[in-house]
């Protein structure tokens, strides 16, 4: 029993906050090249000029969740971009953990001899305050109940703010509407 313990202790090898395009269309998470370099790296492949230092296909890597289920990605170095990325299997991965951007995706390896990886996934703590400019006008969420306006962008009032502050609160009201 003691040895199964020891087997499933893990050492955290890097988290990285996922961006939208990580979770967007792309199908790819980039892993930041310090990271990838130490944790993951590629093995050289001869050419006919020398060493290539990362094959460009890549390689297959299992990563193991927290519920025992098993992920395959494609793991590769992309020249034309020079980024590490994980590819295939990414988006299942997304959709399944219904990942978004500012979430955390966290890589580790057990301490045992297998030295087996894993991954796991962390909701963002803390919300993320969205700032939606519509003509010029910031409009975030800050109430509970209601959309709230700032019409001075955040800086000392002027008498031009004061004048448009005067069709502030039409704006208000047609947002409102909408």
């Amino acid at each position: 029993m003691l040895n199964d313990a020891v087997s499933k202790a893990r050492e955290v090898l890097f988290e990285k906050a996922v961006t939208p395009s990580d979770v967007g269309k792309l199908n790819r998470l980039v892993i930041p090249k310090q990271h990838a370099e130490k944790h993951f790296p590629l093995p050289a492949m001869t050419t006919a000029t020398g060493m290539n230092p990362s094959p460009t296909k890549g390689l297959l890597i299992n990563l193991e969740d927290r519920t025992g289920k098993v992920w395959r990605f494609r793991y590769s170095y992309w020249n034309s971009s020079q980024s590490y990325v994980l590819t295939k299997g990414w988006s299942r991965f997304v959709k399944e953990k219904n990942l978004r951007a500012g979430d955390v995706v966290c890589f580790e390896r057990s301490t045992g001899p297998d030295r087996q990886l894993y991954i796991d996934w962390k909701v963002r703590s803390s919300p993320v305050q969205t700032v939606v400019r519509l003509f010029g006008v910031n409009i975030f969420n800050d109430r509970p109940n209601g959309v709230a306006v700032d019409c001075t962008g955040g800086k000392k009032r002027s008498r031009d703010d004061d004048l448009f502050s005067l069709g502030c609160s039409k704006k208000q009201t047609i947002i409102n509407i909408l």
